[in-house]
């Protein structure tokens, strides 16, 4: 099973990005050094959270005196290739495998491990060879399926071309012990060069394996009677391995050196917060960078957590680690009860992590599966996945990565809890036919959903509750995955829904005493549910707009699954009746947006949307954030295109993002002339602004000769991650229907718009506006809607359907989309005061009441009128009656104007 990329993101920025639901693992609070006193040995009662280790580094320094800390080089990966007679076809055979004693969660210990690059290669003499030429074996393969890949290549010119691959399992059955497999090798290979080097590759991800015991099965790749072939019958090669290694050539990885180390006031840009302490780091003393091939691990002192019911591991991290880089870092842990043996190390959370902050955040991470243990011990590894995830390459230059403030914290005697990952949960589908396995409701890695669910004082239930076009909710269990600890899986009804079915539904686990979680949370108490759509939805006509399809497309590639975004209600303020399609997990790019995974990658399996099915949307608006990377695929560019260009209806693209530009042109993303010719803009650089930034809020104004000229729009990217906002121009490919639409303060362009007509004038063109920022960094909701209107309505004559439910923009009057909105809490975590915000367009009735997670009502915070604007809230943890309220999740409801907003807090005494 391939190990998950998470991305943490700011506070200020868009809600986290990948423990999505429910995102623990991005839990960021504000930079602090905190000390603690151990309370490792008492017995933690119902409600308490303590914190029973911390460590700031301040008293001790490397090499001699690391307080219990140690460090392990892990890079080096053994020669796998040899000449054995395990899993042979006839004889001896050529084996990538190994026997390995540790791998005690394996019945037979052998077969392949996690990480591996493993390569065999040889030549063959064409000298006066006629073609066509062939490579032939025989050949055993039993491997995880999609994830561990077994390849053959030949050298180029270019350098190494796949002739083939092959996953999963390659064993004909019955007497035969081996397949044949045969490939002809190119004639321009065959014509480059005498001498054809040709080579054998094996590589597997990072989890699921012989090592890890979660593929008991696993044998790795057997390979035998090599031969290549000239002609008809010309034997130019021919290895049986009976005679030994003969000329193959094996590649070996010996370690690259333990570079974890304790420093003193690193040197990191550190823009919005300061650290000048004491901390770990794993680059290297003379390039200050991480090592290619890098794969150090951090282990901790033993910590006794008290037999716990929940246990949680903080930390502070400065990182620059971009998705490109392919250096990710990921937490394991393990657990023991007094008089017992340690557990095998456990991955609480399936997901690896990289960010460009920058600076430095706060990253919590449950260790889900420690409940009840008396002590725990946890690992940090920072590694390069080049080899799995990079083609074989990664970008160390630049790179930093730096550890502070450790601590453990543990809950006593807490209830169930779930956790899931959006890559896991239903997405949002345009095809109406089964794919993947017998329905078309699936997660962009496969036909069920998949969920984490721990209850240390055992699990009595777990379900899967769904809801098909509003019917009652049904339930079906979850069942036991065997893939990773903790894990649990469910799935719909088999069938091919039709357009427009909409999927509803949510998750609950109950313990032995009858306590019972959901996920979302407020499921029950606020009606609160995943979802998931056939698109286009049926609509009903209303207005302006006929038919029962929206005209217009929001693809949300920002926040989480089940948020209400700023888009959101910039949409419905204006009248426009759209569908939003949700890309799970944006970060990882995982293949599944509108234009479907890559098809040569085995990993990427997404379906594309078809174009006869876009055709049905006029306007397409999608706003990738500010992440550096895997902002637009590259089939989400080509469908984009095709979308464009079809005739015969206005075609109107609006994309938004801090980084799309940079991300086309810097990390080579780009679809042939989607950045010049379909949005008409070229990239100019990374920041708007000469270097150093110091406009950290920007106003923008709409360019000269547009229906905007003149009108201000403030953007916002200040701390505690700074946003950059790209500088883009027009590109010469759009000629004369190119222009700026939106000007930064130094006049560069922060928006261009490209009108081409391809038919009817009028009736038949083609128009695209890119954003080099995101709609995010725009806090005012007005300023917001103001320019979508100017855009969308105005200018791409995108009709509302709806009557706006505000006044329209002109005037000098605030824009349209006031609707009331709940800001949020801070501080959240808190103890024990908090302070509720929210905003009003005009005067209004509010209503804010606050609820606990089983639907109970704690207290009314406020229930009169309020006059327009912001307004804050205070809550001082006590209820109705005056008496503290224990630790755990609250929930806190405002409605207003018939708009109803809840969001989550957490008190922590």
């Amino acid at each position: 099973m391939a190990v998950l990329i998470a991305i943490l993101v700011a506070p200020a920025a868009a809600a986290p990005v990948s423990g999505l639901p429910p995102r623990s693992e991005g839990d960021i609070a504000p930079i602090g050094s905190r000390r603690a006193p151990s309370e490792a040995g008492r017995l933690h009662t119902v409600g308490d959270t303590v914190t029973v280790f911390t460590d700031s580094l301040e008293t001790l320094s490397s090499p001699s005196a690391e307080g219990g800390w140690t460090h392990i080089d892990a890079s080096g990966t053994p020669t796998a290739w040899h000449i054995a007679g395990d899993f042979g076809c006839e004889g001896l055979s050529f084996w990538c495998g190994v026997i390995d004693s540790s791998w005690t969660s394996d019945p037979d210990r052998k077969g392949y491990g996690n990480g591996w690059t493993q390569e065999a290669s040889n030549f063959a003499d064409l000298t006066g060879a006629v073609t066509p030429v062939r490579l032939g074996f025989r050949h055993h393969l039993n491997v995880e399926l999609g994830f561990d890949i077994a390849r053959v290549e030949v050298l180029d010119d270019d350098g190494w071309i796949v002739l083939g691959s092959f996953s999963g399992v390659v064993d004909p059955g019955g007497a035969a012990l081996c397949d044949t497999a045969s490939f002809v090798i190119p004639d321009s290979v065959v014509a480059s060069s005498s001498l054809l080097a040709f080579r054998f590759g094996f590589t597997s991800d990072g989890s699921v394996s012989s090592e890890d015991g979660l593929y008991a099965d696993a044998a790795g790749w057997s390979i035998d009677n090599v031969t290549v072939v000239a002609g008809l019958s010309d034997v130019r090669f021919f290895d049986d391995f009976e005679a030994g290694l003969g000329t193959w050539s094996i590649l070996t990885f010996p370690p690259v050196g333990d570079t974890w180390r304790i420093v003193t006031d690193a040197a990191t840009e550190q823009l919005c917060t300061s650290n000048v302490s004491r901390m770990w780091t794993a680059t290297s003393p003379t390039t200050g960078a991480l090592l290619p091939r890098a794969k150090d691990i951090l282990q901790s002192p033993p910590v006794g957590v008290g037999a716990a019911d929940q246990v949680f591991l903080s930390f502070d991290v400065f990182r620059n680690l971009s998705f490109a880089s392919c250096f990710y870092y990921g937490s394991t842990f393990r657990h023991r009860k007094v008089g017992t043996a340690w557990s095998d190390w456990i991955d609480p959370t399936g997901l690896i992590y990289f960010g460009t902050e920058k600076d430095w955040v706060r990253q919590t991470i449950p260790l889900v599966g420690a409940g009840g243990a008396d002590s725990v011990q946890f690992r940090l590894t920072i590694r390069d996945y080049g080899s799995i995830f990079c083609g074989g390459s990664a970008t160390a230059t630049g790179t930093l990565f730096l550890l502070d403030n450790f601590a453990v914290r543990v809950i006593g005697l807490a209830g169930p809890s779930i956790t899931a990952s959006e890559q896991n949960l239903f997405q949002d589908t345009f095809q109406t036919s089964v794919f993947f396995a017998d329905d078309n409701f699936n997660t962009p890695r496969g036909d069920s959903i998949s969920v984490r669910v721990a209850a240390s004082r055992g699990l009595k239930s777990a379900a899967l509750h769904y809801s098909l076009d509003a019917a009652p909710f049904a339930s079906t269990p979850l069942l036991v995955s065997a893939a990773a600890a903790n894990a649990y899986y469910a799935d719909v009804p088999p069938a091919a829904y039709p357009r427009g079915t909409e999927l509803r539904y949510y998750f609950s686990a109950t313990d032995s005493l009858d306590e019972m979680v959901t996920l979302p949370a407020d499921a029950i108490a606020a009606s609160h549910y995943f979802s998931a759509t056939v698109l286009p939805r049926v609509q009903g006509a209303s207005g302006l707009c006929a038919g029962d399809t929206a005209r217009v497309l929001y693809v949300n590639s920002v926040a989480p699954l089940d948020a209400t975004t700023t888009l959101d209600a910039s949409l419905q303020a204006m009248g426009m009746r759209y569908d939003r399609y949700d890309v799970n997990a944006p970060t990882l790019g995982l293949g599944n947006g509108p234009g479907g995974g890559n098809p040569a990658d085995p990993n990427r399996i997404w379906p594309a949307a078809p174009v006869g099915v876009l055709e049905a949307y006029s306007t397409i608006l999608w706003d990738t954030g500010s992440r550096s990377s895997a902002t637009l695929s590259m089939q989400d560019q080509t469908r984009l295109q095709s979308w464009s260009a079809t005739a015969g209806k206005n075609r109107n693209l609006l994309i938004a993002g801090d980084n799309v530009a940079r991300d086309l042109v810097v990390n080579g993303t780009g679809a042939p002339n989607f950045l010049s010719c379909t949005l008409g803009a070229s990239y100019l650089r990374d920041i708007w602004e000469e270097t150093p930034q110091d406009s950290l809020q920007p106003v923008l104004t709409g360019a000269a000769g547009t229906t905007i000229a003149g009108t201000p729009f403030p953007l916002f990217g200040g701390c505690p991650v700074l946003n950059r906002f790209d500088a883009i121009a027009v590109a010469s490919c759009a000629g004369g229907v190119g222009r700026n639409w939106v000007r930064y303060p130094n006049q560069l362009a922060a928006m261009t718009e490209r009108r081409g007509p391809i038919g009817a004038p009028g009736a038949d063109s083609a128009r695209a506006i890119l954003a080099g920022f995101t709609f995010g960094a725009m806090k005012s909701q007005a300023q917001q809607t103001l320019l979508l209107w100017r855009t969308i309505v105005e200018e791409f004559e995108e009709p509302y359907c709806m009557t706006p439910t505000a006044a329209l923009p002109g005037g000098g009057e605030a824009s349209p989309g006031a609707l009331p909105r709940l800001l949020g809490a801070a501080p959240n975590p808190f103890n024990p005061h908090t302070t509720i915000r929210f905003e009003l367009p005009r005067s209004a009735r509010v209503r804010l009441r606050l609820f606990d997670v089983r639907g109970r009502l704690v207290r009314v915070l406020a229930d009169r009128a309020f006059t327009a604007g912001l307004h804050e809230v205070s809550w001082d943890g006590r209820d109705r009656m005056g008496r503290d309220a224990a630790t755990g999740t609250y929930f806190y409801r405002m409605e207003a104007e018939g708009v109803a907003q809840s969001r989550k807090l957490t008190l922590l005494r």
